[in-house]
């Protein structure tokens, strides 16, 4: 047995001194100099409070925070181990720890909570433990009951599927939520789906898990020589002794690892193969830009995560938690919180967090922004990572933040709980005895040097992961040069890569046909065919300024578009004779190559009539458009060039074209979808067109004159 004695509470003499202070003649205030702020006293010594520990004879240990302020007493079960890989059987941790209360070898779920009721108790279960607390004169009852959903319990089948079901619900209920989806894949691109902190629970995973898997888990798990047994509140270490002995210290669970080897796999009986952790995840590469793409949403979650090395233990932890405090952990003057939202007026808050781990920590900046904002917000947020890299932080920021800090930490000494919280972290993150009670003294010392110095070894933004949550055609072009790579990743909302969910296509049916038939809906190849030139007016504003944008068409192999914005030509790209040109007020250009290839191929009104010359087309099937069936075409031109057109299945209109185009800036991806066809001249043509390529553009139709004679002077060369 050892015990660890301290003083109960703060002797900071504070009362005194203000009483003493009050009752000296007011003399000498004229020497005050009132334009300076008093000289910061020394950091206060305290305590976290009295606690004894001792072992109990099957290797659980005991720990008693007394309180006898209330009559008032708690427990925690708390079971700790390194953390495993579940692979298949990710699901099974929260279904067990769920179901911890749901039935016993001696009591149903109903006469569980009949009794838990009938002692005005609270008792809470999870994946690592049990919590319950009950008034003192009823504690001898609870603590019976605590033992017997900790260690008897049977995880009735009937219940099992009731879990399983609530599971699967929150987790549809998950799929819908911005937020959780980023705070999920944000932890799987930090670490990494083969690490236990980055595994996430599917649907497909929920039905993996039997109720045999939880039964297992919960004996692998569940033992009680890693075990911590928290009493806390108005009971001394005797009394905790005594009930203990009567409920856990005769606990003893068989071995259930049959194997283990040297590459941290276990054996595991009724779960098979189980990984340690071995490698630990580190920040590396460069930096990585991933979308989970919602269409339409007004507003982009924005995460940017990497895993840090900070152990509890660190003799830097105060540094990094007064640096990432400054930067954005939590108070109102924090520079994420001014740039992005007082400065800029992109959000309504903007955090980061710094997260210990005697394992593995996270960093993690979050906002949530306005979509049109995106890649400005996550550009700012590199800044200020940078910024707090580079320079010293002001002596204002660090005295409020410390002061804040001191504060928080002062304030949560006054509930045992966490007292308690802190003792067991004590032990079970290896801490020094003095910990926390030397927090204030440490806090204290840290300098603005230490802030740029812990900035420099934890915060890694060239080496990144950042996530996007938001709607891709919007802003995919806009953030993918955030990316050292280049590119943009798409993910869905487990973290996996996208994949599009498509359906067989009716029997028979192929891209020829799909095509075919959209002709058809919009006049037939015959009447199509008729046309000898085109012109097409439309409008749009880009960037607030409105802009028209003609388009001409002279067959065979012409076309002409030019942009004007306030009477003044933009850009003009002219095609004719199988030579092309682009003006800009930068220049003139000739346009060469594969993108010349591709301009004389949809010179044309409907170069669809002339798809089977271009290439392959494959029809993959059927997807499900915006809550429009549609049929998939892909085409492989012969110049290496592709795209994807979307068709809809019951009026065979096209819907949508994604085509990537490669740049010196990197991967562009356009995205062009058609609405509202109206027929023109017995010809449908869709009459609002909107593109993203870089920026999006809402095109509206406002003339389309077919066959009225166009000159062939428009179609001209600058020399």
């Amino acid at each position: 047995m050892s015990a660890a004695k301290r003083p109960n509470r703060l002797q900071l003499g504070v009362s005194l001194a203000l009483a003493g202070l009050f009752m000296q003649p007011s003399m000498t205030f004229a020497q005050i100099d009132r334009r300076k702020a008093p000289e910061p006293g020394p950091a206060p010594q305290v305590t976290i409070g009295d606690h004894t520990a001792m072992d109990l004879p099957n290797g659980m240990k005991m720990i008693v925070v007394e309180d006898h302020r209330l009559p008032m007493v708690s427990v925690e079960v708390r079971f700790d181990q390194p953390p495993h890989v579940m692979g298949d059987l990710a699901a099974v941790p929260d279904l067990m720890g769920e179901l911890l209360g749901a039935g016993t070898q001696w009591h149903t779920k109903a006469e569980i909570d009949e009794s838990i009721d009938r002692l005005g108790a609270r008792l809470s279960s999870g994946s690592n433990g049990v919590y319950a607390a009950s008034l003192k004169k009823h504690f001898d009852k609870l603590l019976p009951i605590v033992f017997e959903v900790t260690a008897r319990s049977t995880f009735p089948a009937e219940e099992f599927n009731k879990a399983r079901d609530r599971y699967l619900s929150a987790l549809k209920q998950r799929e819908d939520d911005p937020d959780a989806i980023a705070d999920e894949v944000a932890r799987t691109l930090a670490y990494g789906k083969g690490h236990p902190y980055g595994e996430v629970v599917t649907p497909e995973l929920v039905d993996k898990a039997a109720r045999k898997h939880v039964a297992a888990y919960h004996k692998f798990h569940f033992r009680p020589e890693q075990g911590y047994l928290v009493f806390v509140g108005d009971i001394t270490p005797a009394e905790a002794r005594k009930l203990a002995d009567r409920s856990f210290a005769n606990w003893e669970v068989p071995e259930v690892v049959t194997d283990r080897s040297e590459t941290g796999r276990i054996s595991v009986d009724g779960l098979g193969e189980l990984r340690l952790m071995l490698k630990v995840p580190r920040a590396g590469g460069v930096r990585s830009v991933s979308i989970v793409d919602r269409p339409g949403a007004p507003q982009s979650v924005v995460r940017v995560t990497f895993p840090v090395e900070l152990n509890p233990a660190d003799p830097r932890a105060a540094h990094a938690q007064v640096m990432n405090t400054i930067l954005g952990g939590g108070v109102f003057n924090a520079r994420l919180m001014q740039n992005l939202r007082e400065d800029k007026a992109f959000t309504y808050g903007a955090y980061c967090s710094l997260q210990a781990d005697r394992y593995v920590g996270r960093y993690t900046a979050s906002t949530s922004v306005r979509t049109d904002v995106t890649d400005s917000a996550i550009t700012e947020i590199m800044y200020e990572m940078e910024r707090i890299r580079e320079a010293p932080v002001t002596e204002e920021e660090l005295t409020l933040v410390k002061n804040y800090l001191a504060g928080s930490f002062a304030r949560s000494l006054e509930d045992p709980r966490t007292v308690a919280r802190m003792v067991l972290r004590t032990y079970i993150d290896g801490l020094p005895p003095d910990h926390y009670d030397t927090y204030l003294q440490r806090l204290e010392a840290v300098t603005a040097e230490d802030v740029r110095r812990a900035a420099m070894v934890f915060l890694n933004p060239d080496q990144a992961s950042v996530l996007v949550v938001g709607d891709k055609s919007a802003i995919g072009n806009r953030i993918t040069p955030l990316s050292y790579r280049k590119s943009l990743a798409q993910l869905d909302v487990h973290g996996d890569p996208y994949r599009e969910e498509v359906l067989p296509a009716p029997p028979g049916m192929t891209a020829e046909q799909v095509v075919e038939k959209y002709l058809e809906a919009c006049g037939g190849s015959p009447t199509i065919a008729g046309i000898r030139d085109l012109h097409m007016r439309m409008t749009a504003t880009m960037q607030g300024i409105p802009v028209t944008v003609d388009q001409y068409f002279s067959v065979p192999g012409k076309r002409l578009t030019v942009m004007r914005a306030n009477g003044q030509e933009l850009q003009r790209e002219v095609l004719a004779d199988g030579r092309a040109q682009r003006t800009s007020p930068t220049g003139t250009e000739d346009i060469i190559e594969m993108e010349l290839e591709d301009m004389v191929f949809e010179a044309h009104p409907f170069p669809e009539e002339r798809y089977a010359e271009r290439g392959r087309m494959v029809l993959p099937g059927v997807v499900d458009l915006d809550g429009r069936k549609a049929y998939k075409v892909v085409m492989m031109a012969d110049n290496g060039n592709g795209f994807t057109e979307y068709y809809d299945m019951e009026s065979g209109f096209k819907l949508r074209r994604e085509e990537f185009r490669t740049t010196a800036q990197g991967n562009l991806n356009i995205v062009t979808e058609y609405q509202d066809y109206r027929p023109e001249n017995g010809i449908q043509f869709p009459h609002l067109i909107e593109q993203v390529a870089g920026m999006r553009m809402v095109l509206t139709v406002k003339e389309v004159a077919v066959n009225e004679g166009l000159d062939p002077a428009l179609f001209v060369f600058e020399e």
